[in-house]
């Protein structure tokens, strides 16, 4: 994921807001861009994070795709940033368009004329503009209750699914309500936008981080149990030599020549089929130098061996 520092969201606040503060209508401005900019910015960082995790949980076999139809959960959050991103800008664009036409043609000192001497004084152009304002106004508060959900409500279900499978804690228990979130945002003049946007993402990366020291983990016991696995493939043969040497060790030495020697001796043969050539000979050799076979019995083994 991408994580956003929360100096991020001091500094696109501050540009935001304090661009109302300057005299200076290019200062103003370009601190506006830039806070504006800022501001898009984590709007599609939070939502390509958003995207992501959805995606990382399909690849680990987490979710299944009928899951995320059933939850009614968008894959692509970002493509929504983007229509946001354009609503956005062009109400803030079409809103200057509007101010700087009224400070330009209306002088403040006057009687304030009537709407219709106004539409006439500003000509066509402002009236496109404020129409243009108006619908990309309310089309940029639809586009604002969508990302929440995406992103926030969203997000509390992906949590829950995960949770289902992983011993993850689910940092989002409740839905927000969409009307209230717009509400307090336009009451706050946007600062609670601003909040939420920062918890979001505070969330985003302590989830980020639990599920790292979980694949952290996975990855570590997997590497344990191939290792364990490994080692046990390596003493196994000589464990199995030592259990043969043993097993027969005895019964050789007290058997002379007889069928049950036969007998013996063709069971120890089976049984050095469980290992490796040069383990097997080795016993054999082991077994010839303590006298428990014969030169005859050694050398039907050994070319039976080979």
């Amino acid at each position: 994921m991408i994580k956003l520092p929360p100096y991020i969201f001091f500094l696109g606040g501050f540009l935001t807001y304090a661009s109302i503060f300057f005299s200076s209508a290019s200062v103003s401005m370009t601190m506006s861009v830039i806070g504006m900019t800022i501001s898009l910015y984590i709007w599609y960082i939070l939502a390509w994070n958003r995207d992501r995790h959805i995606k990382n949980m399909k690849t680990k076999g987490l979710v299944r795709p009928e899951q995320i139809l059933e939850l009614k959960i968008t894959s692509n959050s970002r493509v929504w940033v983007i229509v946001y991103s354009a609503s956005y800008l062009t109400m803030n664009l079409t809103g200057l368009y509007i101010v700087k036409a009224i400070v330009e043609n209306i002088d403040i000192n006057l009687d304030v004329p009537s709407m219709e001497e106004l539409m006439t004084l500003l000509g066509t152009g402002y009236v496109l503009s404020s129409w243009l304002f108006f619908l990309t106004g309310i089309a940029s508060l639809f586009l604002y209750g969508k990302l929440i959900t995406m992103l926030y409500n969203d997000e509390m279900k992906i949590q829950s699914l995960e949770s289902k499978h992983r011993n993850i804690p689910e940092l989002i228990v409740k839905p927000l309500s969409i009307v209230v979130m717009v509400v307090f945002t336009l009451v706050t003049y946007g600062l609670f936008s601003w909040f939420m946007r920062y918890r979001l993402a505070a969330i985003q990366r302590f989830h980020n981080q639990i599920e790292r020291k979980l694949d952290e983990l996975d990855i570590s016991f997997k590497g344990k149990a191939i290792q364990e696995h490994q080692q046990e493939e390596i003493e196994s043969p000589k464990t199995k030599d030592k259990e043969i040497l043993e097993k027969y060790s005895s019964s050789l030495a007290t058997t002379g020549e007889s069928e049950r020697r036969k007998e013996i001796i063709a069971s120890l043969f089976r049984d050095l089929g469980d290992l490796k050539s040069d383990q097997a000979l080795s016993l054999l050799n082991n077994l010839l130098s303590r006298q428990l076979l014969t030169e005859n019995e050694f050398n039907r083994l050994t070319r039976l061996l080979v």
